[in-house]
């Protein structure tokens, strides 16, 4: 029969703390899931744009611009055929605006990389990133 400790092995709570305190908090400072940010940039033909992050880092100091960001068709259709309406048919949609350069927008980092992804086919993951600012989806424009 195994003798009784004498002693409790984390007595003073040293390796419970740092797990609840320290490493959880380091661990959850390096997932990504969203950010509110500007558009600074907008290629309206291949659907992509450059977003400037809101939140400023714990220096003050602003956040690398987050580039290549996909903008999906629930934005860039709805963008195209206001503006086709507004256009063809003489229509006011009284201060309508699509999503342009300097739009406040909700963006979604995925959950696997995106490299390989091109459309409607399944893609590779080459690398094991996951929740990273290098794989950005536009999912709402907030104000355009």
């Amino acid at each position: 029969m195994p003798k009784k400790r004498k002693v409790a092995i984390d007595a003073k709570n040293k390796q419970s703390n740092f797990l609840k305190n320290e490493f959880l908090e380091f661990f959850k400072s390096e997932i990504n899931c969203h950010t509110i940010g500007r558009v600074i940039s907008y290629d309206k033909a291949h659907h992509r744009c450059d977003v400037q992050p809101l939140p400023l880092q714990s220096d003050g100091d602003k956040r690398a611009a987050l580039t290549e960001v996909v903008v999906p068709a629930s934005v860039w259709q709805m963008d195209t055929f206001f503006q086709k309406i507004c256009t063809n048919k003489n229509v006011n949609l009284n201060g309508y605006k699509p999503m342009a350069i300097s739009s406040v927008v909700w963006v979604g980092f995925c959950d696997r990389e995106m490299d390989n992804w091109s459309g409607k086919s399944n893609y590779k993951i080459d690398t094991k990133r996951m929740h990273s600012i290098q794989d950005a989806v536009i999912e709402a424009v907030i104000k355009p």
